[in-house]
Order: structure tokens, then C-alpha cells, then sequence
């Protein structure tokens, strides 16, 4: 179970104002404008739109009246401005009842009359209500569409508070499909923006959502930092919703933590602002959030604080429970109510009341199609089944669990990406052999024709000059059709080559983005460099760091392959460093290779058995403790070297691999060491030293590797990369670069 991130939502239909009462000395001066006799037609449909906007929020059913009535007066007297407003209000209306198809409608007939320049604000506007539809629907790449025209419209208008809106739906978009990355760089953007419009109610969303992506990466110090920074700006602006919702936020940074007092203060200073607001989603939110908390706090207690603890989570599942059915109807926050329930009653071994509450767990979770929560709550179902000594049902319930486990795991996805890789593979060869046998084909086939042709001019002599004439005009048709024919399969190869180049480019943009970010590394490290120059577009060289307390974990890796399937070895690497040092808070260095060598053998089936794959990694890992001036190391296969006072200290690496090998030691060796200030030390792949190049064409090797490296250790660490870099490329000169190289360089 693990504590919920929350979204804070900035959709550009309305603008911020738009949750204030309703202004109804604005209302009075529209409603003079409308009835005086003497404004003309096109004042009173600027009066009636200005209407159906006042009470958008507030009287949908006023709205639309004032809506339809701006429709039929501006197509009376032909006003396209007042036409194309008035379909964005009615559009508005509908999106708000979710009449998603209405709108649609509504956006296709503005089309035309929205192309003309005094109509692209409005323009602008309906496509932000499209994308959001997109967006709710689940369709991102839709919605990232129709957010990016409508950003594309308002950057021409200029409109900056609208400019920074789009960025923030994008970042939302980006988010919610998964592509990090992009949805901080749309969320700077629009921070950007919106810092020099000193806009405090978008700065504040802007920052909490920052805060959520680096939360969903367990950077949790980032996180926490960006969440305090919302909070302050958005009570300066009066946006409490806000400060509500990133309490909410910070209270999980906390949970995660296990501060669980700083997170029940957090949580509670969010809950006084939901109630006060009336807004009661979030406070059911919030009672779910508590008990869970209060969860988690008692697993860590004596036997009879735990039961204590217990019994508050308990209270606050009803509490949210009780809120819930007090017509607000949430099913998601429900099942994970009843779900938490079964599993406070479980812990309590209260096993048929554990019973009742998962059965409706599993019910609900199905209904929503919730595979995670299915996957939760069969694993508890199953062992309040054992605990009451059902083993039959414990049994059916624990299938369910791994089965829903299993689908919910990557190592169908590996096997399918494996498959992807070979098929690419056998797909380009086939097509190459294809492209060649036709060549020769038609090259056989010309000259046979050139053979007859060439017999029958000998035997027909002059008498047929004007047949052996016909006869060549049709051999050059002939020959014309299948250099046509040639062409449209070599055109057809050239077009399946690019479309393969382009997923691997797209690949490259997925493992790019799994990596640390140069802000990340800057950071959490000293000053430091990082040499990454993959052989093709992916590589199979990787590297990986991450912080925890005062320890910084630290990795090189070299997988088995280059290129595509070099890459799937590297994903798969970074993922099960996540889980060994996020999750299991596993911070002794060869306890993480040896956890990491035993999810790759069972990811890849690796049993030992004659003929299976032998694909694994090498791996240099570091931990570093700079308060304490600690270093722990441990290799597969590849070294640690150290450089102090000009001297280098080379820590050999264990001969074995990450995977599986017939001579394997049960453990990695943890090598430790004391740092001292201005130690330099170098983790690698074999990438750099088995480059060919030099007068003979050889490999660079390590010693010359370790004598370059002493020769610049008076350099910056920027430089010392710049050196790395040059002295490649002069090395192997026109020969191609035959390995992904990655070296990562740390000054203590």
C-alpha cells in the first residue's frame, strides 16, 4: 500500500475568479444594456454572453437560456464575434453536464467562424474544453493535441495568463500518460511565466504539481521542498483549496518518511480547510489518508500501542465511509476504505470481519476495473481465509492474487519486448534478402531477355530490322516496369527502415527519460561528471543514483548487447534498483547487487541448464556517506578506481557478473573505505578501454585508461570530461565506435 499523490487540477475553461460569488452588480449593468431600447443588436449580444459567463458556475440553467438567445440574435444579424462566444458558452454548459458529444458538436460548427482573427481567443477556449474532454476520457495524445493549438493560438494573441494555463494542462497531460519529463518541462514553463505575472494561484498549483511528479519518482526531499513552497504562496493569494490539497500531498511525503506525527499535523491542518470549505471529496480523502497513516504507524509498535493505533484507523474508515454515503457516492474512495478495513481487521485477527470488508473491496474494485486493487485485496482475502482455516479458499484467493501480481509485473512485458527485439531483427534480415533476391531476379530475367534478343537479331539479319525494333521497344517497356517495380520495394524497405529507426528514436526519448537528470546528479553529488555516449540510438550501458538520508547510492552498468535489446537490459536495471533501494530501504552495497543479480536470474528465467540465454550486466556500485566520510563498494566485474594525492588506489571487482554464472559466489564483497577531502574516484563500463583505434588499430586498454585518468587529476571535473570526450575521438579516429562507453567521475 503506498500513500496517494493528488493532481492539483488548472483547466483553462474559466478563468481563476470564476469560483468567487457571483457578481451581481456586474449582472445589473448587463441587464441595463440588454433592455435599452436604443443599444444596437450586436451590444445586446455581448450583454447576453457576458450573462450566460456570470452564471456559468452558479445557474447552469440561466446560462444556457442567456446562451441560446446570444446564439439567435448574433446569426439575426450576422455577428460571427458574438456567434462564436455564444457556442463556446453553450459548449461550456454541456462540458460541465458531460454531454462530451455536444460539445463536439459545438466545435466543428465554430470551426469556420473561429478562424477569423477577432474570434481566436474563443478559439483558443474550445480547444481547451476538447483536450480536457480528451484528457478526462483518458486519451492523452488527443489531449496534448488540442492543448498544444490552443497554446499555439494564445502565444500568437500573447495572452501570458492564458499562455501559462496551457502549460500547466500539458504538464497535467504529460503527467498523467506517464512521460515525466515533459510534464516538469511544460510545468517550468508555465512556472516561468506566470512567477513574472506574480499570478500566486497559478505559481502555487504549478509548484504542488511539481512537487507530485517528484513524489511519484520517490524524490521525496525535492518533493517535500516544492509542496512547502505551494503552500505559503497559495495562503498568500487566499487560494485555500489549494494549501488544502498540498497538505494533503505533503502529508504522504511524510508518511513515506515514516514521520507520522509531522504527517497527522499536515493532514489535519488539510481536513480543518476541507471542512470549512465544505468540500467534501477531500475530506474523504483526507479520513482514508489518517487511517491509513495510522496503519502503518502501528505495524512499528509494541503489541498494545499497536492495537491502539488500530482502532484509529479503524474509526477514521468510517469516518470516510459514513462521509461517503452521505451523498457524495465516491467508489474509489470507498473501496479503499473497505479495503483498508479488511486489512486493520486482519492485523487485529478479527478474520470474518476482515472477511466481510474485503469481499466488498474485491466487488467494487471489479466493478471499476481497479486491477490494483484487486491484486491488494485478493492477497489480504487470502490470508484471512488461512486465518480462520479455510485453506481451500485461502488457496483460490492466493491464485487470484498472483495472477493479477503476475499481469501487473513487468515479466510479460520483458518477454514481449525480447519477442519485439528478435522479431525486428528477423523482420529486417528477411527484408533484406527479399530486396536482394529481387535484384537478382530481374537481373537474370534482362538477360535472358537480352540473350533472345540477341539470337534472334543473328538468325533475322536484315530482313527483320523493323521485329527486332518492336521487339526492343517492348524489352524497355519491360525493363522500365520492373526498375518501376525495383523502386516501389526499395522505396517500400527505405519506408519500414524509418519506421523502425523512428520506435527506436522513441525508445531512446523512454530510456532518456529513466535516467537521473543532470539536475538530479547536480544535486546530490559533489562535483562530479558523467560521460554517457551510447553506440546506437539506445544503449546498453546505464547509469543510476539516487539519495536516502545521508547515503547516495551510485551505479555504472554495462548490459549484455548493444543497441535494442542492450536497452531493455538497462530498463530492466534501473526498475529493479528502484525497487531494491526505494522499497526495501536496502543500503549495504553488495546486498543491493546480490538482490539485483536475483531479479535479473528470475526475470530472465536463468536456472543454469545447458543452452538458456547467459544475459546479465556488469555493474560498478557505489554508497557514499559524506558526513561521515564512508564509502562502501562492490563490483561485477568492473573496478573502482580511486586517485589520492596523485596516487591511484584500484578496488578489484568480484569475477562474476549480474546473472547467471557456473562459478558464482553466494555474496558480492562489500569493499569499505574512509574518504578524505579531495579523493577522486571513477566508476565504468568496459566501453572506453576496448575502443579500437591508435596507429595500430588496437584497443585502448586500461592501463593507458588509468594513466590518462592520473594525467588530468589537477582539472575540474568539467574539464576531465571534455579530456575523456577528445581523447575517444582522436583514438579511434574514422574507426566507428564499437561499444556504448558510460564513466561517471566523483571529487569528494
Amino acid at each position: 500500500m503506498s500513500v496517494r499523490f493528488y493532481l492539483i487540477a488548472f483547466f483553462l475553461l474559466f478563468n481563476h475568479n470564476l469560483f468567487s460569488q457571483i457578481n451581481r452588480e456586474k449582472v445589473y449593468e448587463l441587464l441595463g444594456d440588454l433592455n435599452n431600447i436604443d443599444n444596437p443588436d450586436s451590444v445586446k449580444v455581448n450583454a447576453l454572453n457576458n450573462l450566460s459567463y456570470e452564471y456559468l458556475r452558479f445557474d447552469p440553467v440561466v446560462s444556457l437560456k442567456y446562451a441560446s438567445q446570444a446564439q439567435s440574435l448574433s446569426q439575426k444579424i450576422n455577428y460571427p464575434k458574438g456567434l462564436s462566444f455564444a457556442n463556446y458558452l453553450y459548449a461550456s454548459n454541456l462540458f460541465l453536464k458531460y454531454s462530451f458529444d455536444s460539445v463536439f458538436i459545438y466545435y466543428e460548427q465554430s470551426k469556420e467562424i473561429n478562424e477569423l482573427p477577432e474570434n481566436w481567443q474563443t478559439a483558443a477556449k474550445f480547444e481547451d474544453i476538447v483536450g480536457h474532454i480528451y484528457h478526462t476520457q483518458s486519451d492523452f495524445n488527443k489531449a496534448i493535441l488540442h492543448y498544444k493549438h490552443g497554446l499555439a493560438i494564445n502565444l500568437k494573441l500573447g495572452e501570458k495568463e492564458l499562455i501559462a494555463g496551457n502549460y500547466n494542462n500539458l504538464g497535467a497531460a504529460f503527467y498523467d500518460q506517464g512521460n515525466f519529463e515533459k510534464a516538469l518541462e511544460n510545468y517550468f514553463s508555465s512556472l516561468k511565466i506566470s512567477e513574472e505575472l506574480n499570478n500566486k494561484k497559478v505559481i502555487a498549483a504549478t509548484l504542488a504539481n511539481i512537487g507530485g511528479i517528484y513524489e511519484s519518482q520517490a524524490k521525496f526531499d525535492q518533493a517535500q521542498n516544492y509542496y512547502t513552497r505551494a503552500i505559503k504562496i497559495a495562503d498568500e493569494s487566499g487560494d485555500q483549496l489549494t494549501v488544502a490539497d498540498t497538505y494533503r500531498n505533503l502529508g504522504g511525503i511524510y508518511t513515506e518518511k515514516r514521520y507520522y506525527d509531522s504527517a497527522f499535523v499536515v493532514f489535519q491542518n488539510s481536513l480543518d480547510i476541507y471542512l470549512k470549505l465544505d468540500e467534501m471529496r477531500g475530506v474523504v480523502v483526507v479520513y482514508n489518508l489518517i487511517a491509513q497513516t495510522y496503519v502503518w504507524k502501528g505495524e512499528n509498535e509494541d503489541k498494545l500501542k499497536k492495537i491502539s493505533l488500530f482502532e484509529k484507523a479503524q474509526e477514521f474508515y468510517n469516518k470516510s465511509i459514513e462521509q461517503n454515503e452521505n451523498g457524495l457516492d465516491d467508489i474509489d474512495e470507498k473501496m479503499l476504505s473497505y479495503q483498508g478495513l479488511g486489512e486493520v481487521f486482519l492485523l487485529k485477527h478479527e478474520y470474518w470481519k476482515a472477511l466481510n470488508y474485503l469481499d466488498k473491496a474485491v466487488k467494487m474494485a471489479q466493478e471499476i476495473e481497479s486491477f490494483t486493487s484487486l491484486e491488494v485485496s485478493y492477497d489480504k482475502l487470502s490470508k484471512a481465509y488461512a486465518g480462520i482455516g479455510d485453506y481451500r479458499k485461502a488457496y483460490e484467493s492466493h491464485v487470484l492474487y498472483k495472477n493479477w501480481n503476475d499481469s501487473l509485473k513487468s515479466d510479460q512485458n520483458v518477454e514481449l519486448l525480447t519477442q519485439m527485439s528478435m522479431q525486428y531483427r528477423f523482420d529486417k534480415e528477411q527484408k533484406d534478402l527479399e530486396f536482394l533476391q529481387a535484384q537478382k531476379d530481374l537481373e537474370y530475367a534482362q538477360k535472358q531477355k537480352r540473350d533472345r534478343l540477341i539470337r534472334i537479331f543473328i538468325l533475322t539479319g536484315l530482313f527483320v530490322v523493323s521485329v527486332f525494333s518492336i521487339q526492343m521497344f517492348r524489352s524497355f517497356q519491360r525493363k522500365k516496369r520492373y526498375n518501376i517495380l525495383l523502386e516501389a520495394q526499395k522505396a517500400e524497405i527505405e519506408k519500414q527502415k524509418e519506421e523502425i529507426t523512428d520506435s527506436i528514436r522513441y525508445a531512446k526519448r523512454i530510456q532518456t527519460a529513466i535516467l537521473p537528470s543532470p539536475q538530479w546528479a547536480a544535486e546530490i553529488l559533489p562535483e562530479h561528471f558523467i560521460l554517457f555516449r551510447p553506440r546506437d540510438i539506445v544503449s546498453g550501458d546505464y547509469y543510476w543514483m539516487n539519495k536516502v538520508g545521508n547515503k547516495i547510492i551510485i551505479v555504472a552498468a554495462d548490459c549484455t548487447g548493444h543497441g535494442v535489446p542492450g536497452a531493455f537490459m538497462s530498463m530492466l536495471g534501473v526498475s529493479f534498483l528502484n525497487e531494491i533501494v526505494n522499497k526495501n530501504n536496502n543500503y549495504q552495497a553488495n546486498l543491493i547487487l546480490n538482490d539485483l543479480r536475483s531479479e535479473v536470474k528470475r526475470t530472465l528465467g536463468q536456472t543454469g541448464k545447458e543452452g538458456e540465454a547467459k544475459d546479465g550486466m556488469d555493474v560498478a556500485l557505489v554508497v557514499m556517506d559524506l558526513e561521515t566520510m564512508q564509502l562502501q563498494y562492490a563490483g561485477a566485474y568492473n573496478p573502482l578506481y580511486l586517485f589520492r594525492a596523485g596516487e591511484l588506489i584500484e578496488i578489484k571487482a568480484d569475477k562474476m557478473p549480474i546473472g547467471i554464472y557456473v562459478r558464482e559466489k553466494d555474496s558480492f564483497t562489500n569493499n569499505e573505505l574512509e574518504l578524505q577531502k579531495g579523493d577522486t574516484f571513477y566508476i565504468f563500463s568496459d566501453g572506453y578501454s576496448d575502443q579500437f583505434g591508435g596507429p595500430s588499430g588496437g584497443k585502448f586498454k586500461s592501463k593507458p585508461f588509468k594513466e590518462l585518468l592520473g594525467s588530468i587529476q589537477d582539472r575540474s571535473m568539467k574539464d576531465q570530461r571534455e579530456i575523456l570526450n577528445t581523447h575517444i575521438d582522436d583514438w579511434r579516429g574514422t574507426i566507428d565506435q564499437v561499444d556504448d562507453i558510460i564513466v561517471l567521475g566523483i571529487r569528494v
